[in-house]
């Protein structure tokens, strides 16, 4: 759900914002006691946003085959109704808008085995989150091949990984050859050359990898991607 209010007060370490919203009974219901904050700075989509997003929906042209005006349509209808955001335009939209769907689209090119002219972590505005998503979909994070589980934190020889604890240790989604490289030239050279880090394991992604998640009952299970 999205809402919009207004700026009420500034002070020297934030600010206090304003939002009308009649039914305050379901915060109540709900328990809702933290919320996020967008901030509209006026600045619209830039010409490198928008080559990114039409490079990718291209890529997903030659793919579906649809036209790249049928998937955008198709897209946007799709982030709006995961969002909650209004609908938009890729030529005024706001930076915040066309960053955030330009991540979308590229994590529906990770889940949908749509491949990309490049690697699309050149064009992902949020590294993090399509390091996270490449874990969820078992993709290369460099090639976009399937993909195995590179431990980015050392489990220790002798140790049996399916009883190790991995909730909080930090993975790589990386193909055989990628993950070859790795230990050839080593972690710290790897990640430099490619641009990427360690992504820490939560709940989903354990569930997701069948590894132990918790202390006390074992591995979790694989849960749909929030």
């Amino acid at each position: 759900m999205t809402v919009t209010g207004q700026i009420a007060e500034i002070e020297p370490n934030g600010f206090t914002v304003f939002v009308p919203f009649v039914d305050v009974g379901y915060l109540v219901k709900k328990q809702v006691s933290s919320v996020g904050v967008s901030i509209d700075d006026g600045r619209t989509i830039n010409r490198e946003q928008q080559k990114k997003i039409y490079a990718t929906l291209g890529d997903m042209k030659l793919f579906t085959g649809h036209e790249v005006e049928e998937l955008k349509d198709i897209l946007k209808c799709e982030y709006v109704a995961a969002t909650g955001e209004p609908w938009f335009s890729l030529s005024s939209c706001t930076v915040t808008t066309a960053s955030a769907f330009l991540q979308f689209i590229i994590e529906r090119c990770i889940e949908l085995d749509i491949p990309t002219s490049d690697n699309p972590i050149e064009r992902a505005p949020d590294i993090s989150r399509y390091l996270y998503c490449c874990l969820v979909y078992k993709v290369c994070a460099i090639c976009g091949k399937k993909s195995g589980l590179h431990h980015y934190d050392r489990i220790g020889m002798g140790r049996n990984r399916k009883e190790v604890l991995h909730l909080g240790m930090k993975a790589q989604s990386l193909c055989w050859g990628h993950h070859k490289e790795c230990h050839n030239i080593g972690q710290t050279e790897f990640d430099k050359l490619y641009h990427i880090y360690g992504i820490r394991l939560d709940e989903h992604l354990c569930g997701i990898w069948k590894l132990k998640g918790r202390a006390t009952h074992g591995t979790v299970q694989a849960k749909e991607m929030p």
